[in-house]
């Protein structure tokens, strides 16, 4: 897979999904521009990356919080400028706290509106213009497979992410004319952080351990095993090639199985 040239653009990459997906691109050839809050992390991302594959352009970074939607328009106009204009956006977003869908106060609702929903559909319309205008694009972003199977205790998360989706389908059609696809791609139980910082908060809840919550996880996977995130990152870089020219709408699951549903 050849991504030489294309200037991508990823969210929440210093760690996790993000940051194996930044990985691959920057494997791949691309110019990357990585963000996120936590500076030092940043820092040390983009260091790493830039020490594995060191044949390639640097990859640059920008600290923000794009969960704060008055932050995201000059935050685009700096990272095209930093690039050169953006080929490539990876719409990725941490997830909010944990939360029952009768016990979820509004200022919980409003927070994942803005952390979830808001940050990618700002951030989108502010980067298609230039798409538009090289007649190019590829929009990627990150969901979850609760878009199809809702989970337990994420209503927040799946309220917000099933919206986003929706989003990102009817964009979809709207620019595929220019030649810009949007998918969307929904991890399972992926071995992140995240997952972990949930099954932790499980076991609090029902009483048991993360070891018990891992392994009850793992049993529920026909693929016997937790996914890693270089196996997401490996069907962003194709998304985002040459070769997905002709996919676009599309929500694509890498779950190992684990979703019940045929849709």
């Amino acid at each position: 897979m050849n991504l030489k040239g294309k200037k991508a653009l990823i969210c929440a990459a210093s760690k996790g999904l993000g940051f194996a997906t930044a990985f691959k691109l920057h494997a791949a050839g691309c110019d990357i521009l990585i963000c996120s809050r936590n500076t030092v992390e940043l820092e040390a991302a983009a260091k790493k990356i830039a020490q594995s594959h060191p044949v390639n352009n640097p990859p640059k970074f920008l600290t923000i919080d794009l969960s704060k939607p008055e932050n995201i328009a000059s935050f685009a106009r700096d990272a095209d400028a930093a690039l050169g204009g953006i080929d490539i956006l990876v719409n990725n977003v941490g997830g909010p706290p944990p939360s029952s869908a009768v016990a979820t106060s509004q200022e919980d609702w409003q927070s994942g509106f803005n952390q979830i929903f808001l940050s990618s559909v700002l951030l989108t319309q502010a980067i298609i213009p230039g798409m538009k205008a090289r007649r190019f694009g590829r929009i990627i972003t990150i969901t979850s497979l609760s878009v199809v199977e809702p989970i337990d205790h994420l209503v927040v998360s799946t309220a917000m992410r099933t919206a986003v989706t929706a989003y990102m389908k009817t964009l979809s059609k709207e620019v595929a004319p220019f030649g810009i696809t949007a998918n969307t791609v929904l991890p399972g139980v992926i071995q992140t952080d995240r997952i972990m910082n949930l099954r932790k908060a499980k076991a609090t809840r029902d009483g048991t351990t993360l070891e018990a919550e891992i392994d009850k996880t793992i049993k529920a996977i026909p693929a016997g095993r937790l996914g890693k995130p270089e196996e997401l990152a490996e069907l962003v870089g194709f998304l985002a090639s040459e070769h997905a020219s002709y996919i676009t709408g599309a929500n694509i699951p890498v779950d190992g199985g684990m979703r019940h549903s045929w849709i």
